[in-house]
């Protein structure tokens, strides 16, 4: 129940965003800056209050107070800023379930690491999720993209950035746990992302719905989400708990459909179950 209502959440926030991007005219960019930074904040609170954590530990280490920032900019930042762009350029749905495809850049790092061919099972789910992705991408249509480029290079950085994501700070989880890592891996993000986007200066449109909107992606959609999915894994294994995040892209499509009126043609809804099968499949080799 925990890992199921942590990708509902996660799945509520993307179609929140878009709802934001769309409806009240805020930029991709503004909502990572406010929703590291909140988001980093109550996530230490959480380590330090409730959870008993020294969140100072890092600092003790000038290496892994390196390491921590590298995942801040390039994990962290970079996966929120890619995730929230492919939603603007396209719809929550798409962006979703191509960011879900992460798991296979984490296979192909891998094997080229360890100088070792994936197997013909990997390469042959590896062929179906792109091809899924195409589906998707041109509605049947091969030769003309239903989406824009952009919408596809930012998915594509979004799927590359999950896996640098799930990689880097491995080490830094191990050592901190993942309250205090991902809270300052937030916080400082969100440094960086204020540096581009400021959070105290944007042109969207400020209304009572737009603020509910805005505090559902910060709170329930980040530090609750994050917090319902590490207290699952009390209970259930990590393999199944992340078979069950595949509710997200589910979800967010089928928000999209009736919020958005999204339409779906034969070929999106095969290529969207190509991708979630592969993605299925290969999650167990990880």
């Amino acid at each position: 129940m925990f890992a199921s209502l942590a990708a509902s959440f996660w799945a509520i926030s993307g179609m929140q965003g878009q709802s934001l991007f769309t409806k009240y005219q805020f930029q991709a960019d503004w909502l990572v800056s406010v929703r590291l930074f909140f988001s980093g904040i109550i996530l230490l609170t959480i380590a330090m209050l409730w959870k008993k954590e020294n969140i100072l530990a890092p600092f003790k280490s000038k290496k892994d107070l390196a390491a921590l920032l590298i995942f801040s900019v390039f994990g962290m930042f970079a996966v929120q800023l890619t995730y929230f762009k492919t939603i603007e350029a396209s719809n929550a749905s798409f962006g979703t379930i191509i960011q879900y495809t992460g798991p296979f850049f984490v296979i192909l790092y891998e094997s080229f690491r360890r100088r070792k061919v994936p197997s013909p099972l990997t390469i042959g789910l590896l062929f179906t999720t792109a091809l899924g992705v195409v589906f998707i991408a041109t509605k049947g249509e091969f030769t003309n993209l239903s989406i824009s480029s952009a919408a596809l290079v930012w998915g594509i950085g979004s799927a590359v950035s999950l896996a640098f994501y799930s990689l880097q700070p491995r080490g830094l989880l191990a050592k901190y746990g993942s309250f205090v890592t991902v809270g300052w891996g937030m916080l400082f993000g969100s440094v960086f992302s204020n540096m581009l986007q400021p959070m105290w200066q944007t042109d969207g449109i400020i209304t009572p719905a737009s603020v509910v909107s805005i505090f559902f992606v910060v709170t329930i959609g980040t530090a609750l989400a994050f917090l319902l999915y590490l207290s699952s894994l009390q209970y259930i294994s990590s393999s199944l708990a992340s078979t069950l995040t595949a509710f997200e892209p589910l979800l967010a499509t089928v928000f999209s459909i009736v919020v958005f009126q999204l339409p779906l043609t034969m070929f999106e809804v095969a290529g969207f179950l190509l991708v979630l099968g592969s993605i299925l499949l290969i999650q167990k080799k990880l």
